[in-house]
C-alpha cells in the first residue's frame, strides 16, 4: 500500500503507510531500509522536515549506502547525506566454529557496537538443518557481546547447519544479519567383531603331529599312515554285464 501510494505521488498516504509497515513489523533488512528512507523523504515532501532527519538516521545506521528517492529533491538528499556522515553504521559480527563433532554442543558469538545498541531490542539466533529443515531458535537481550549455545541434540552426525544471528527492533524488523555454515562430522566407525573363526577341524590342530610322533616312536610306520591320512571315499558304480 505504501509503494502504491508513493507511485501515485500520494506522499501523505505513503508516509502513513510506511510507518504502519514498520509498526506491523517482521520486515527484512532491505524492507526496513526502504521504509525508513521513503518515510524520511515523504515527511520532507509534505512539510514535516524536522521529522525527516531521524528517519534518514536510522536508514543510515542499517545501511550507509541507502538511496534517497529522487522525488524528495536535492535538499532532502542533502539532509540524508549529513545523517549518513554523522551516523555510525550498525555492525553485527558472528563467530562460530566451521566444523564440530557429532552430538557435541557448540557456541555462537555475536558482537555489536555499543553505540548502536539503543536501536536493538533483541538479538536472535537461528540454526537450521539444511537437510531436514529442523530449526533451533533462541533470543537474547541486546548486549555488546552475546554468546549462544547450540545443544548437542542438534548436532547429528553428517548434518550441515545454516547458522545466522539477527539484530531486531521492537517490532521484529531486521536491522542487521550475519550468517555462516557449520559442518557436523561423521559418526565414528564402530569396531566389528566377527566372532571366533573356524579352526579348520582336526587336521588344522597340533594333534596329528603329536599322534604321529608317538606312533613313529612305537615303530608303527604302517599304522601311522592309516591313522593320520584324511578320510576318503571311493564310489564304485554298479557292474554292467554285456552279452555278446
Amino acid at each position: 500500500r505504501a509503494r502504491s501510494a508513493w507511485s501515485q505521488a500520494d506522499f501523505d498516504v505513503a508516509a502513513t503507510a510506511y510507518q504502519e509497515a514498520l509498526d506491523h513489523g517482521g520486515l527484512t533488512r532491505q524492507e526496513t531500509v526502504e521504509c525508513y528512507s521513503h518515510l524520511g523523504a515523504a515527511r520532507y515532501i509534505i512539510g514535516r522536515k524536522a521529522e525527516a532527519a531521524p528517519a534518514f538516521r536510522i536508514a543510515a545506521a542499517i545501511d550507509p549506502q541507502f538511496v534517497v528517492p529522487p522525488e524528495a529533491g536535492k535538499k532532502a538528499a542533502a539532509i540524508a547525506e549529513k545523517e549518513r556522515k554523522q551516523t555510525l553504521s550498525l555492525k553485527l559480527d558472528l563467530t562460530s566454529p566451521v566444523k564440530v563433532e557429532p552430538n557435541t554442543a557448540f557456541t555462537v558469538g555475536a558482537t555489536v557496537e555499543s553505540a548502536q545498541l539503543s536501536l536493538i531490542s533483541r538479538i536472535g539466533l537461528l540454526v537450521r538443518n539444511a537437510a531436514t529443515s529442523k530449526e533451533y531458535r533462541f533470543e537474547e537481550q541486546p548486549r555488546a557481546d552475546v554468546q549462544f549455545h547450540v545443544p548437542a541434540s542438534f548436532t547429528t552426525a553428517g548434518a550441515t547447519l545454516d547458522v545466522s544471528v539477527r539484530a531486531l527492533d521492537a517490532h521484529d524488523n531486521e536491522l542487521a544479519e550475519q550468517a555462516t555454515r557449520v559442518i557436523v562430522g561423521a559418526a565414528p566407525a564402530l569396531a566389528h567383531d566377527d566372532g571366533p573363526r573356524p579352526s579348520g577341524g582336526f587336521w588344522k590342530t597340533p594333534w596329528p603331529y603329536l599322534i604321529g610322533s608317538a606312533l613313529l616312536a612305537a615303530g608303527g610306520g604302517v599304522g601311522l599312515y592309516f591313522a593320520l591320512r584324511p578320510p576318503s571315499e571311493v564310489n564304485v558304480g554298479a557292474p554292467r554285464v554285456q552279452a555278446n
